[in-house]
C-alpha cells in the first residue's frame, strides 16, 4: 500500500506530468493490475473502433496522393501540356508541401487535440484535391500538389502517435500494419475506380478521378470530427472506468500518453540520439525509391508492355504482394520478439532482388519483369515498421513528435529526390532511377543492422549499470511503471527503459 500511496501523491498541476494524469488525477493510477480477461476485453474494444477509422482514413490519404499517378496515363500529361520534367516536378512538389508542414504539424499536435486536428487536415486536403480537377497547366497542377502535401503532412505521424497512446509496445507493429493496410486497399480500389473512370467521355477521365476521390474524402472527413478520439481520456466509445483501464494497460511502455507542453530539452534529446538518425537514414533509403515508384509506377508498368487500361488492372496484383509484405513484417515482428530490424533488412533484400530482375530480364519477358516489380515494392513495409520503432523506443511526447518529424523529413526528402532520378529521355526503362534504387536498398540493409546492434548495445549498457535510480517529482519518490509512464520523461532519462529491436 505504501508504494501505491507514493505513486498517487504527485500534483496534477505539475506542468511536466502527462495529460492523462492531469485529467484523471489519482484515478489514472490503479492500485490493482488488470486481469488478463479485462486486458483482452479493452484491447478488443479499441481494435474494433480505432483500427477501422484509421485504416479508412489512411486509405483516402494514399488514394488521393496517388490520384496523379493513376491519371498520368488517362490524359493528364497531354491535356495540361506537361513537357520535360514538368510531371516529375508535380510529383516532387507534393513533398515540398509535406516537408514545409511536417514539424509545424508536430508542434500543433503537441499543443492541441490530435483527433480534431487530423480531422481538419483531412477536410482541407479533400478540398485541395477537388481544386486539382480545375487545373489547366503545369503551374496549376504543381500548386495544388504542393498544398495537398501540406495538408496531408499530419496524418501518418498523427496515427503513429495515436497508436503509441493506445497499444502496448508488443502490440504496435501489427496495429500499425493494420491501419497501413488502408494504403494497400487504396491500391485495389484506386486501380478499379480509375479503370472505370477511364471509360468516361462526358469530361476528361482524369478530371473525373480528382472530383470523385475528393468528394468521397470530404464526406469521410466530416465523420472524423466525431469518431477519432484525441486521447484515451476523451474516447466516446469507452466508459470512464474503461478509459482508466486503457491507460493502465500501456503503463509498461514508459513512453507516456500526451503532454501539451513543448520541451526544448526533449527536442535536443531527439536530435542527439543515434537511433533517431539510424531511423532517419533507413527512411531515406526507402523513400528515394518510393518517390519514383509512386509517381512513375503506372508509366513503368505500361513500359513493360501492358496496355493503358490493363496497366491499371495489373497494378492490383502488385498491391496483393504489398499486403503480404506488410502483414508478414508487422505480424512477424509482433509474434517473434526482437525481430523488427531483421524484418526491415529482409524487405530491403527482397526489393534489391526485384530491382535486379527488372534490369536483367529480357524486355520480351513482360511477366518476368513485372514479377520483379512485385518484389521491388517490398520496401514499402518498412514505413509502418519505422513508425513502430519510433513509437516503441521513444519516450517523452515532445521527443516522440520530434523523432516522428525526422522520419517524415526523410520521407519527404526521399520522395523529392526520387522522381528527379527518372529522366524523361530514359523512358520507359528509366535506368538512372533503377540504379539509384540498387544503391538505396543496399545502404538501407546496413542501416537496419546498425540500428539493431546499437539498441542491443544500449540495453546491455543499462543492464550493467544495475538498478535505476528512483526519480523524485514534487518531493515525492516515484516508483512503479504506472506512475513513470505518466511523467513525460524521455527514454534516455528513464534508465528503466529497455529498447525493442
Amino acid at each position: 500500500m505504501e508504494e501505491t500511496k507514493k505513486e498517487t501523491m504527485i500534483s496534477a498541476e505539475n506542468l511536466d506530468v502527462d495529460a492523462a494524469f492531469k485529467e484523471l488525477g489519482e484515478t489514472a493510477l490503479l492500485s490493482e493490475p488488470l486481469s488478463p480477461e479485462e486486458d483482452r476485453r479493452i484491447l478488443r474494444r479499441i481494435d474494433m473502433y480505432l483500427l477501422p477509422v484509421m485504416a479508412i482514413s489512411y486509405l483516402f490519404q494514399f488514394l488521393d496522393k496517388s490520384a496523379m499517378g493513376y491519371t498520368s496515363i488517362l490524359g493528364l500529361r497531354t491535356d495540361l501540356h506537361l513537357v520535360g520534367q514538368d510531371y516529375a516536378w508535380a510529383s516532387s512538389i507534393f513533398y515540398f508541401g509535406y516537408l514545409a508542414f511536417s514539424y509545424p504539424a508536430a508542434l500543433i499536435m503537441n499543443r492541441f487535440p490530435v483527433g480534431k486536428f487530423l480531422a481538419l487536415s483531412v477536410t482541407l486536403w479533400a478540398v485541395v484535391l477537388l481544386c486539382t480537377a480545375a487545373t489547366y497547366n503545369a503551374a496549376g497542377l504543381q500548386a495544388t500538389r504542393f498544398f495537398l502535401g501540406f495538408m496531408e503532412a499530419a496524418v501518418a505521424p498523427g496515427f503513429g502517435i495515436i497508436t503509441s497512446m493506445w497499444y502496448k509496445r508488443s502490440e504496435q507493429p501489427l496495429r500499425m500494419g493494420a491501419w497501413f493496410m488502408g494504403n494497400v486497399c487504396s491500391g485495389l480500389f484506386g486501380a478499379l475506380i480509375a479503370y472505370g473512370l477511364g471509360h468516361i467521355t462526358a469530361i476528361e477521365p482524369w478530371r473525373a478521378v480528382f472530383i470523385i476521390f475528393g468528394a468521397i474524402t470530404i464526406v469521410w472527413a466530416v465523420s472524423l470530427f466525431y469518431t477519432l478520439p484525441d486521447t484515451p481520456m476523451n474516447a466516446r466509445f469507452l466508459s470512464k472506468e474503461d478509459r482508466i483501464k486503457a491507460i493502465e494497460r500501456v503503463k509498461d511502455n514508459l513512453t507516456g500518453i500526451k503532454n501539451n507542453r513543448w520541451k526544448k530539452h526533449q527536442a535536443i534529446d531527439a536530435l542527439t540520439d543515434p537511433k533517431s538518425w539510424f531511423i532517419f537514414f533507413i527512411g531515406l533509403c526507402c523513400n528515394i525509391p518510393n518517390g519514383g515508384i509512386t509517381g512513375f509506377g503506372s508509366i513503368v508498368i505500361k513500359g513493360l508492355g501492358f496496355s493503358t487500361l490493363n496497366t491499371l488492372l495489373v497494378q492490383m496484383l502488385a498491391v496483393v504482394f504489398q499486403a503480404i509484405y506488410v502483414l508478414g513484417a508487422t505480424g512477424g515482428s509482433t509474434y517473434l520478439t526482437n525481430t523488427r530490424t531483421y524484418w526491415m533488412a529482409l524487405m530491403m533484400v527482397i526489393s534489391l532482388v526485384g530491382t535486379v530482375m527488372i534490369r536483367s530480364i529480357e524486355h520480351s519477358n513482360i511477366w518476368g519483369r513485372f514479377m520483379g516489380y512485385c518484389l521491388l515494392i517490398a520496401f514499402s513495409a518498412n514505413f509502418p515498421m519505422s513508425l513502430t520503432m519510433v513509437a516503441a523506443n521513444t519516450g517523452g511526447f515532445t521527443k516522440k513528435t520530434t523523432v516522428s518529424s525526422m522520419v517524415f523529413v526523410a520521407y519527404t526528402v526521399g520522395n523529392i529526390i526520387g522522381p528527379q532520378l527518372f529522366f524523361e529521355h530514359e523512358a520507359p526503362g528509366y535506368d538512372s532511377g533503377f540504379v539509384s534504387m540498387l544503391v538505396c536498398f543496399s545502404a538501407g540493409f546496413f542501416f537496419c543492422f546498425g540500428l539493431r546492434f546499437y539498441l542491443i548495445w544500449e540495453n546491455k549498457r543499462r543492464d550493467a549499470m544495475g538498478e535505476a535510480p528512483v526519480l523524485t517529482i514534487d518531493g515525492v519518490e516515484v516508483e512503479g511503471t504506472a506512475a513513470l509512464n505518466l511523467l513525460d520523461k524521455t527514454d534516455r532519462e528513464l534508465l528503466q527503459f529497455r529498447y525493442l529491436y
